[in-house]
């Protein structure tokens, strides 16, 4: 588990990683912006809203990928936290 810390904490401090990130979120609300546009350009309603519902769910995809590694440090960190301080006597986790 130390080593998934690591690598991840080293990931998130990677300066492609920081490129990547920004690149992603830059490029997925310029595309949503776009897609809005030709939605609310649309005459048919049901169209637009299709539309609409892609956009924001391939915004949450990259949202999603790329907080999955802050998510899972966060994760780690904790239980790590919890493995230290636990302390065991005869009489368990009162």
């Amino acid at each position: 588990m130390n080593d998934e810390l690591q690598d991840l904490e080293n990931l998130l401090r990677h300066p492609g990683w920081l490129r990547l990130t920004e690149f992603g979120l830059r490029d997925i609300h310029n595309r949503v912006t776009t897609a809005t546009r030709n939605a609310a350009n649309l005459e048919d309603d049901v169209k637009a809203l299709n539309m609409l519902r892609q956009c924001i769910a391939a915004r949450d995809a990259v949202e999603a990928l790329i907080a999955w590694p802050t998510n899972q440090v966060k994760r780690l960190r904790e239980l790590t936290t919890r493995e230290t301080t636990t302390q065991f006597s005869r009489r368990g986790d009162l």
